[in-house]
């Protein structure tokens, strides 16, 4: 027995644990079983029996587990797992585990996952020792607040009601801060987090456009009670406790109080923050984002060939947007009352060039390209997103002053901005999507420059987005003489016969074809010899098969 005892590691022991836990009903023979691992175990990490089951059970499962979950490893009800409910209370006030929503049939439910940082510490046998959060200055304790609150924003499984006494801690662990005396004082956790929560977003936003926080994510965040609807009221119209305390107040927009936007006041900043320089982490990633403003003279020049409609709607906007042209005609609109910006979508399936078409347009006029990732913008927090959307316009408006040559603003692959907005919507992330679309229409309807989005949707466009969008040019999939092109350019030693031969019998996009002259490409560096005309067609099967498994195959634009 001692020299068993003598083995154990804290994993290995945690192992022996998960292995009998399994069905065992937490009956007496288990506890029975598991007494050498488990005195180990206590010994080591200084936790009770239960504690240690529940550890091994949360390692095990992975990121959140819900009552239902735990009890069904163990073979036992929901409800006798609740019996246990005060061990992961402990757990979580020793910092060990957190709150995460868990998403099952039916909703989402209570669950827990370990925190960050106990599964490195099992692994190199030591009790886990949660981060240091007192003793902080200013600076330390505003920059661990806004990494905490940054990092589950972005956890859609962190559960707020954990956020709040995890901020609650922090508080009270640096009480003698300014900042953290004065929370102390009030007596409601959901005035002090949202407090919290406003700093924050002056520490990522001080400054800038993007500053405020909006009604949009309060709402989101806080739970639908009487206290907190009180709170949302309190809030418009002005009598919060933290308004009327001089902490917080309304953003001013154009000289008058949007009460749909809250900031600190001078006041909060001077007082609470005086030793604090914040971080602008969002305007900093804002700004950072202007290294992807990609310059004309970077753009390699590339053939590119069309079906002639198509051909001829690029040529005339390419002409439309030169440097020659685009001033004069901006002029002659808004002489006439009419709306000076140049909204473009360009539409069609994979791979037909749309991306491609938007960089050569750029190097033939000479405009840098500000491109945005859609998808980098939405943010889990509602309200957030809205935000950074706003950013985005009001840095390329920034950019267009600053910059001799008006820039052309890329809204790549924007399929889930231009879609049919969902209507009666319930869902959080369905308020957000229309949100962002519709802050989306209303920049495109001011716009003054350039923007060009590309999506690989032909049908069920919004037809808000069709309106604004001054220009609409369909790419469809090459005919049979444009292929010819595309194939004799991918595949210089080709003959035409072959080409077209190749043309006719494959129906692929310019995307698809690129793709099998890389193919060929690297063959020919690992074997060195260019493949056949028949092995160019054993390719080109491939591509068809892969195609029609329902695979993404060569470039998409």
């Amino acid at each position: 027995m001692n020299k068993e005892k003598e083995t154990w590691t804290v994993i290995s022991a945690l192992n022996r644990v998960l292995d009998l836990a399994q069905d065992c009903k937490l009956s007496d023979e288990f506890w029975k079983t598991c007494k050498a691992p488990l005195a180990y175990l206590r010994q080591k990490l200084g936790l009770t029996n239960m504690q240690i089951v529940l550890l091994a059970i949360m390692a095990e499962l992975g990121d959140a587990v819900s009552w239902k979950r735990l009890g069904n490893y163990l073979g036992c009800s929901r409800l006798t797992i609740m019996l246990y409910s005060e061990e992961i209370e402990d757990l979580l006030a020793k910092r060990w585990c957190v709150r995460k929503a868990v998403h099952e049939i039916g909703g989402s439910y209570e669950g827990f996952g370990l925190a960050h940082g106990v599964v490195t510490a099992l692994r190199h046998n030591k009790p886990f020792v949660p981060e240091k959060i007192d003793g902080l200055n200013e600076q330390q304790f505003v920059d661990k607040l806004e990494s905490h609150v940054d990092k589950n924003m972005n956890d859609r499984n962190a559960v707020f009601n954990d956020d709040e006494e995890w901020m609650l801690q922090l508080v009270k662990a640096n009480s003698h801060l300014p900042l953290c005396h004065e929370i102390l004082k009030f007596d409601d956790i959901h005035i002090q987090s949202l407090l919290l929560l406003i700093v924050v977003d002056y520490a990522q936003w001080e400054g800038s456009e993007g500053e405020g926080l909006t009604f949009q994510t309060i709402d989101g965040l806080y739970p639908e009670e009487y206290e907190c609807g009180l709170m949302r009221q309190r809030l418009r119209d002005g009598i919060h406790p933290l308004i009327q305390c001089g902490y917080i107040e309304h953003k001013c927009n154009e000289g008058q109080a949007d009460t749909e936007q809250y900031m600190l006041t001078r006041k909060a900043k001077t007082e609470l923050l005086s030793a604090y320089t914040p971080s602008h982490s969002k305007c900093r990633r804002m700004r950072t984002d202007d290294r992807f403003l990609k310059s004309h003279e970077a753009i390699r020049e590339k053939s590119l060939f069309f079906n002639t409609s198509e051909r001829e709607q690029i040529e005339r906007l390419t002409s439309l947007l030169s440097i020659e042209n685009l001033p004069s005609i901006q002029q002659r609109l808004e002489e006439q009352g009419m709306r000076k910006g140049f909204a473009c979508l360009f539409y069609g399936a994979p791979g037909t060039g749309k991306t491609e078409t938007v960089l050569q347009i750029a190097r033939q006029t000479g405009r840098d390209l500000m491109q945005v990732d859609i998808a980098g913008l939405r943010d889990k927090w509602v309200g957030e997103s809205e935000k950074n959307i706003k950013e985005v316009f009001a840095r390329y408006r920034r950019l267009c002053q600053n910059s001799e040559v008006m820039p052309i603003l890329f809204f790549n692959e924007a399929d889930a901005i231009i879609n049919k907005r969902t209507e009666n919507v319930e869902h959080s992330v369905d308020k957000m999507d229309n949100a962002m679309q519709n802050i989306i229409l209303q920049e495109i309807e001011d716009l003054d420059g350039i923007l060009i989005a590309t999506t690989n949707l032909t049908s069920n466009l919004d037809k808000a987005f069709e309106r604004r969008f001054l220009y609409k040019v369909e790419f469809h999939k090459p005919d049979t003489d444009v292929k010819t092109k595309i194939w004799c350019s991918m595949l210089k030693d080709i003959s035409v016969d072959d080409a077209r031969q190749l043309a006719s019998h494959f129906d692929f996009s310019g995307g698809q074809i690129e793709n099998i002259a890389r193919k060929r490409t690297v063959d020919y560096i690992l074997s060195g010899k260019y493949a056949s005309f028949d092995e160019i067609e054993g390719y080109c099967r491939s591509e068809v098969l892969a195609s029609k498994n329902g695979r993404r195959i060569g470039f998409t634009s």
